[in-house]
């Protein structure tokens, strides 16, 4: 049977309310009178309802942790990351995972029906209406890997356009002329960005692109483009992947052509992911700073948390608090290195 707070109180000689005080950090009690009733409690094993807490105000330590496809290299790298900067905070993960034609609409209400303190979302996109929702509730949001239109939501992002043009400097450096794009899913922040940043620095340097494939990020979908690009009349004689994973697949596909790496062909990638490094592979790609983001993004979110707890709204009215009506996001954009390996 489940240990209330109601036998803490009578087994420790005290107020139900002494021991809801005992529990919250910062309420007016005697030292010696908090650890009487701790220790009371973990002897009787008693741990406080961190959401039945937030059901009447108080933070409950949660942070909603919105992930895509964790099957993916790049997305599971995050997640364990993510999840363990959250925890070194002090605060506990809440993970919802959005397969591709979810609704991350939904995912977040069902969040904040958890009284989460605020969210990480790093999948989707929310809808300005979620937006002003979750800002209601007192639940701020940081998105990672895209930024939101408007000025109210904060982001941290690598700056996909400056990786392309590392890339393509190195290759274009190399002697390779003959450059071919295996993008991802279209409509994504990430994509759209990295291959705009692609046709900037080819254009920058009076080069066109040679041809262009579209995959869905998984290492099946680079497989299948790189067979259709290099078995093609006119080849290239450099592949630049709009992630790791795809890359991966590239270099199988050339393998099984017979065809060498980097010899016949360079491929690159980006991210970093740590399979990159991996023999097999020595992918060259972009590093996408997957520890500086995780941090950043704790960071902005802990921060909203702080200073909208701190603004002393009354409850019901949250939205027209300093920390809500009128803010300007914060955005970081994180800079991308360049690592070189035998790919390319």
């Amino acid at each position: 049977m489940r240990v209330t707070a109601d036998d803490v109180a009578e087994a420790a000689g005290v107020s139900r309310a002494m021991v809801s005080r005992a529990f919250t950090e910062g309420a007016p009690i005697a030292a010696r009178k908090r650890a009487h009733v701790l220790a009371v409690a973990a002897t009787l094993g008693y741990q406080p309802n961190r959401i039945a807490r937030g059901l009447t105000g108080s933070q409950t330590g949660l942070i909603a942790l919105v992930v895509g496809a964790v099957s993916r290299p790049y997305e599971a790298w995050l997640l364990e990351t993510l999840s363990r900067e959250i925890r070194t905070a002090r605060y506990w993960p809440l993970l919802l995972q959005v397969q591709p034609g979810d609704e991350l609409n939904n995912a977040l209400e069902d969040a904040l029906a958890y009284q989460v303190d605020g969210a990480i979302v790093a999948a989707g996109s929310v809808s300005p209406t979620l937006a002003e929702r979750c800002r209601s509730s007192g639940a701020p949001i940081v998105m990672v890997g895209r930024v939101l239109p408007g000025d109210d939501t904060d982001a941290v992002c690598c700056d996909n356009r400056l990786g392309l043009e590392l890339l393509v400097d190195h290759l274009t450096r190399s002697g390779r002329k003959r450059l071919a794009w295996i993008g991802g899913t279209p409509d994504t922040f990430s994509n759209i960005e990295r291959q705009n940043g692609l046709m900037e620095a080819l254009d920058r340097r009076g080069l066109n692109l040679l041809a262009a494939r579209t995959g869905d990020y998984s290492v099946d979908s680079g497989l299948a483009q790189a067979l259709a690009l290099l078995t093609a009349h006119d080849k290239p004689d450099a592949i630049l992947c709009g992630n790791d994973a795809m890359a991966l697949g590239a270099i199988a596909a050339a393998r099984r052509l017979g065809m060498s790496v980097p010899g016949h062909v360079a491929i690159a990638g980006f991210d970093d992911i740590p399979a990159a490094a991996w023999e097999p592979y020595q992918l060259t790609t972009v590093r996408n700073p997957v520890l500086e983001t995780s941090r950043e993004a704790l960071r902005l979110l802990t921060k909203r948390i702080q200073s909208d707890g701190a603004s002393g709204s009354p409850e019901g009215d949250a939205a027209s608090s300093p920390g809500f009506l009128g803010r300007t996001a914060e955005v970081v954009r994180l800079a991308p290195e360049l690592v070189i390996r035998q790919s390319a």
